[in-house]
C-alpha cells in the first residue's frame, strides 16, 4: 500500500520534478509492480517525454499505461492515461486520433474526472486552432473544478481558458484570466502550471503592444522552465517573434535558429515544429534572409499539408509569398494568390491578414495590376485606428499608398506622418534608449514613400520638414528616465570583473561566459518601460532659420537608396534644394577615405604624407557625391551638417570645401535645436571641469597633465586612480570632460561599445546611468564617433548615446588616432575653449595648426558634434 501512495504521485510531480520523478518511476518499473503502480508510473514517465518534446517516446509510455489500465479494468487509470495519450498524439499533429482518445476517456467518466479530461482536450483543442471549442470545454472544467472544489484543476482550466482566448484576441479578459491562474497554481505549489500561465501572459503583453512587459514575463518563464529542467519551444519561438517587433532582428535571428534546432532534434512534434519553422521564417524574412525563409516556410507548408492543418498551411503559404517578393520574384499570379490568401485567413488571425492585404496591395502594384493594388489597400487601411501600434502604422502605410493610387498627394503624406505618430508612442513606450533606435525600423516603409513623393514634387521647405518627421527619432523624442539603476550597476561590476578574471582561458569558454553575462544585462535594459505621457518636438522651419540667423548655414542631406543624395541648405532666412551624387557611389568610397585616414593617422611622417596625398582625389570624390553643387550655396560662415546616419562618419572637416570653415555635424536639425537651447548651466550642471587618461596609452596620459594649466580647479584621474566608478563621478554634471583613453566599437552590440579605464571597460550602458550628461564632451579615442546604423536612420554607440542623455558639444575620431598625436591636437582645441570658441571653430583651429602630415590627419579624424 505504501508503494502504491509513492507511485501515486509520480504524474502530478512530472511537471514540476522531471529528473527525481524519471528515477522513481524507472524504480517502480524495474521492481515487479502492481498493474496500478505501473500505470502511474508509465503515465508520469510519458508525461516528462511529452514536455521535453520526445513525443515518440511519450506515447509508447502512455500506450502502455493504457492497456496496463484496461488489462486489470482500472476504470480511473483508464480515464486519465488516456486523456494524456490524447494530449501526447494532439502534440504529434494526430487530430483524429487525439479527439478519439479524449472520447474514450469521457466515456464512462464521473463528473470530477469529466473536467480533468475537458482540461486536456481544450489544450489540445488551441493547439490545433480550434479556439471556440476550447475555450467551452476549458470554462465546462473551471466550473465543475469549482464546484466540487478541485482547486488544482480549476486552475489549469483558467489557464487554458485565457489561452483560448489570447488567441480569439479577448486580450484583456485572457489577461485576467491568466492572472488568476497563476496565482491559483503558484498557491497550490505548480509551478509548472503558473509558467505556463505567466508565459501566455508575456505572448498577451506582446499582442497588445507592451514589449518591455511582454520581455520581462517571456525571459522570466524561460528561466523558470529551465530551473524545472523543461523548456518547451512554445517560449522560445515568442522570444523571437518580441525580439523581431522590437526592432532586435539579430537577436531575433539566433532564436530562431536555437528554435529550428529543437524541432530538428525530434521529429515528433510535428504540429509544433511547423508553427515554429513559420516563425522562425518571419524572423529570417525580417533579417534580411529571404531564401532560408522560403526554406524554412516550405518545410512549414508540407508538414502541415500531411497533417490537414489548414491554418498553418495558410500562414506557411503567406511566408512564402512574402520570401519571394522579397527576393524580387514577383508575378501576376503571385499577387493573385497573396489577395486571395488574404480573404482565406479567418478574423482570428486579423494581424496575419493585415500584413497579407499590404503584400497582395504591393506586388499587384510590381505586377501593374492596379485595381488589386486598391482593393487590398482598402481592406488594409480600415485596420488603422484599432490594434497595437505596430498594427496601426502598417494600416496607415496601407492608407498612404491608397491615397497615392488615388492622386491624393496630400492625403497620402498626412498618412504617412500619422503612421510615423504611432510609431512615436510605440517607441515612448520602450525604456531602452536601443530599442527606441532598432524598432524606427517598422516605420522605413512610411519614411521612404513620403520621401520619395516629396523628392519628386515637394519644394526645399518641405524636403527639409519631410526629413525631420523621420530623422533621428531618438534625439525628437524625450530621453528615457533610465538613470542610475543598483541592479543594472552591479551587473556592469560583474562583466568588468569576469573581464579581468577570464584572462587565463581559453578564448572559446571565455567568449562563452562573456556572452552570457552580457546577454543577462541585455535583458536588463530591454524590459525598462517608458513613460507615454511625454511627446515628441515637433519641428518648425521657421524656428530654424531664426536660430541660424545670418552666419551659421544647415545643410540637410537626404538619400533614398537606389537614388541620388538631395541637399536642403537653410540659409539667412531660406532653404534652397540642390541634387547630389548617387546614394550607392557613396559607400566605396567612404570606406577608402577612412582606410587612408586611419593609415596616415598611425603611420611615420613620410607615409602619411604619401597616404593623405593618394586620399586627396577620394575627399573630392565624396563631396561631389555627398554635397554637389550645394557647397556654392554656403558662404564663408560656419556650417552644420546633418547627413543620413549611415554616412555620418564621413571626414567632413576634411572634404575640400569644408576644411577651412567651422563645421559640426547633427544628428538632425532638430537635435540641433535642442541642444543649442541647452545652457551650459542649466538644471544641475555646474562649472566643473574633469580630465581622465584611461589605460595603457602610448603617450601615458600626457595630455592630461598638459591640460591641467588651463583648468587649475579641474578634476584630474589618471593611473590607476582613472577607474570606472571615479571617471562616472567626475564626469555626472560636470560642464566639460576630457577623457583620453582607447576606445572599442562593438559593431555586434553597440551599446556595449567602450573605453578602456583603469579597472576595465566603461560601456554606453555605464554612461546612460548618469544622473545628468557632461554639457561638452571630449574624447580622444579610438573611434569614438562610429555608431551602428540601426532602424530608419539611427545610429547606435557611445556619441549618440551621450547626445540623446543630454551632453550638447562632443569631439570624437571617426578612426584609429595616435596616442602621442593627440597631445598637441589636445592642446589647441582646449586652449580655443577657453578662449570661448565652441568646437566646431576649436576643431578648425587644429586642423590650421596641423604641421605635420600626422598631425593633420588627426585633426582630420575628428568631428564636431552637435552645437557646442
Amino acid at each position: 500500500m505504501r508503494i502504491e501512495r509513492a507511485a501515486e504521485e509520480l504524474p502530478a510531480l512530472a511537471m514540476s520534478e522531471p529528473e527525481a520523478t524519471t528515477r522513481r518511476a524507472r524504480a517502480i518499473l524495474s521492481s515487479g509492480p502492481t498493474p496500478l503502480e505501473a500505470t502511474f508510473a508509465l503515465h508520469a514517465l510519458g508525461i516528462i517525454e511529452r514536455n521535453q518534446g520526445r513525443v515518440g517516446v511519450a506515447l509508447r509510455y502512455l500506450r502502455r499505461g493504457l492497456r496496463a489500465a484496461l488489462a486489470d479494468g482500472l476504470d480511473d487509470r483508464r480515464v486519465e492515461v488516456g486523456a494524456s495519450l490524447g494530449t501526447a498524439l494532439g502534440l504529434a499533429g494526430r487530430r483524429r486520433e487525439a479527439l478519439a482518445a479524449f472520447d474514450d476517456a469521457l466515456n464512462g467518466a464521473d463528473y470530477h474526472a469529466r473536467a480533468r479530461v475537458l482540461v486536456r482536450r481544450g489544450a489540445v483543442r488551441i493547439h490545433l486552432g480550434d479556439f471556440e471549442n476550447a475555450y467551452g470545454d476549458n470554462a465546462e472544467a473551471a466550473r465543475i473544478s469549482s464546484e466540487v472544489g478541485d482547486a488544482i484543476w480549476e486552475c489549469r482550466a483558467r489557464q487554458n481558458a485565457g489561452a483560448a482566448l489570447l488567441h480569439l484576441g479577448r486580450f484583456e479578459e485572457a489577461d485576467r484570466e491568466l492572472a488568476q491562474a497563476q496565482a491559483m497554481a503558484e498557491a497550490n505549489g505548480d509551478p509548472y502550471s503558473a509558467i505556463v500561465a505567466l508565459h501566455n501572459r508575456g505572448d498577451i503583453a506582446h499582442r497588445m503592444g507592451w514589449l518591455p512587459k511582454a520581455l520581462s514575463m517571456l525571459y522570466e518563464a524561460q528561466q523558470r522552465y529551465e530551473t524545472l529542467g523543461v523548456v518547451p519551444p512554445e517560449v522560445v519561438r515568442d522570444i523571437a517573434v518580441v525580439h523581431l517587433a522590437a526592432g532586435l532582428t539579430e537577436e531575433a535571428s539566433e532564436t530562431a535558429d536555437q528554435l529550428v534546432a529543437l524541432f530538428e532534434q525530434d521529429h515528433d512534434s510535428a504540429l509544433q515544429r511547423a508553427d515554429g519553422y513559420i516563425a522562425a521564417a518571419m524572423v529570417h524574412l525580417a533579417a534580411g534572409n529571404p531564401h532560408r525563409a522560403l526554406d524554412l516556410a516550405r518545410r512549414a507548408e508540407r508538414s502541415s499539408r500531411r497533417r490537414q492543418q489548414l491554418e498553418a498551411v495558410q500562414h506557411a503559404r503567406f511566408v512564402m509569398l512574402r520570401a519571394q517578393a522579397a527576393a524580387g520574384r514577383v508575378t501576376k499570379r503571385d499577387a493573385r494568390a497573396a489577395a486571395a490568401l488574404a480573404i482565406e485567413l479567418s478574423d482570428r488571425y486579423s494581424s496575419e491578414r493585415l500584413d497579407a492585404l499590404v503584400l497582395a496591395g504591393r506586388m499587384a502594384l510590381t505586377a501593374g495590376l492596379t485595381e488589386l493594388a486598391r482593393s487590398s489597400f482598402e481592406s488594409a487601411a480600415v485596420q488603422r485606428r484599432r490594434g497595437s501600434a505596430l498594427r496601426r502604422a502598417t494600416a496607415w502605410y496601407a492608407h498612404a499608398q491608397l491615397a497615392k493610387l488615388r492622386g491624393d498627394r496630400a492625403t497620402m503624406l498626412r498618412a504617412c506622418e500619422r503612421g510615423l505618430d504611432v510609431l512615436d508612442t510605440h517607441a515612448l513606450s520602450l525604456g531602452a534608449l536601443e530599442l527606441r533606435a532598432r524598432s524606427t525600423v517598422h516605420g522605413t516603409d512610411l519614411a521612404v514613400l513620403g520621401t520619395r513623393q516629396v523628392v519628386d514634387d515637394g519644394s526645399a521647405r518641405e524636403l527639409l520638414r519631410w526629413t525631420e518627421r523621420w530623422r533621428s527619432t531618438i534625439h525628437a523624442l524625450p530621453a528615457p528616465s533610465i538613470r542610475h539603476d543598483p541592479a543594472l550597476a552591479a551587473e556592469l561590476g560583474r562583466f568588468r570583473a569576469a573581464g579581468r578574471d577570464l584572462g587565463r582561458l581559453p578564448g572559446s569558454a571565455r567568449e562563452a561566459i562573456r556572452r552570457g553575462i552580457e546577454e543577462k544585462i541585455r535583458r536588463r535594459v530591454h524590459t525598462r518601460e517608458g513613460d507615454l505621457s511625454m511627446s515628441r518636438r515637433r519641428f518648425d522651419v521657421g524656428e530654424l532659420l531664426d536660430t541660424l540667423g545670418d552666419d551659421l548655414t544647415l545643410a540637410s542631406i537626404t538619400g533614398v537608396r537606389d537614388e541620388n543624395f538631395h541637399v536642403a541648405v537653410a540659409r539667412r532666412g531660406r532653404v534652397i534644394r540642390r541634387v547630389a551624387g548617387r546614394v550607392e557611389d557613396v559607400f566605396a568610397e567612404l570606406d577608402y577615405a577612412r582606410f587612408a585616414l586611419r593609415a596616415a593617422a598611425l603611420a611615420p611622417a613620410a607615409a602619411a604624407e604619401a597616404m593623405l596625398n593618394g586620399v586627396e582625389a577620394s575627399m573630392e570624390r565624396l563631396e561631389e557625391i555627398l554635397l554637389g553643387p550645394a557647397v556654392e550655396l554656403f558662404g564663408d560662415g560656419p556650417v552644420i551638417i546633418v547627413p543620413p546616419g549611415k554616412v555620418q562618419t564621413a571626414p567632413w572637416g576634411a572634404l575640400p570645401s569644408l576644411r577651412r570653415r567651422a563645421v559640426t555635424v547633427s544628428p538632425s536639425a532638430t537635435a540641433w535645436l535642442r541642444a543649442r537651447e541647452a545652457a551650459p548651466s542649466s538644471g544641475a550642471r555646474s562649472g566643473r571641469t574633469a580630465l581622465i587618461a584611461g589605460a595603457d596609452l602610448g603617450s601615458a596620459g600626457a595630455e592630461v597633465p598638459a591640460l591641467a594649466g588651463l583648468y587649475p580647479e579641474a578634476t584630474m584621474l589618471t593611473g590607476p586612480r582613472a577607474t570606472v566608478a571615479a571617471t562616472l563621478q567626475a564626469i555626472d554634471g560636470a560642464r566639460l570632460a576630457h577623457i583620453g583613453a582607447h576606445g572599442t566599437f562593438r559593431g555586434d552590440s553597440p551599446m556595449f561599445s567602450s573605453l578602456e579605464m583603469a579597472d576595465g571597460p566603461v560601456t554606453v550602458l555605464d554612461f546612460e546611468q548618469l544622473e545628468q550628461a557632461p554639457y561638452r564632451l571630449l574624447l580622444t579615442a579610438c573611434e569614438s564617433g562610429v555608431g551602428s546604423p540601426t532602424g530608419v536612420d539611427e545610429l547606435l554607440g557611445l556619441a549618440t548615446s551621450l547626445s540623446v542623455l543630454g551632453t550638447t558639444g562632443l569631439l570624437a575620431s571617426i578612426v584609429p588616432v595616435s596616442d602621442t598625436a593627440c597631445v598637441p591636437f589636445s592642446l589647441v582645441i582646449h586652449e580655443k575653449l577657453v578662449a570661448g570658441a565652441d568646437l566646431g571653430d576649436a576643431l578648425l583651429a587644429a586642423r590650421e595648426a596641423a604641421d605635420t602630415p600626422v598631425a593633420t590627419a588627426t585633426a582630420w579624424a575628428f568631428l564636431a558634434l552637435g552645437a557646442a
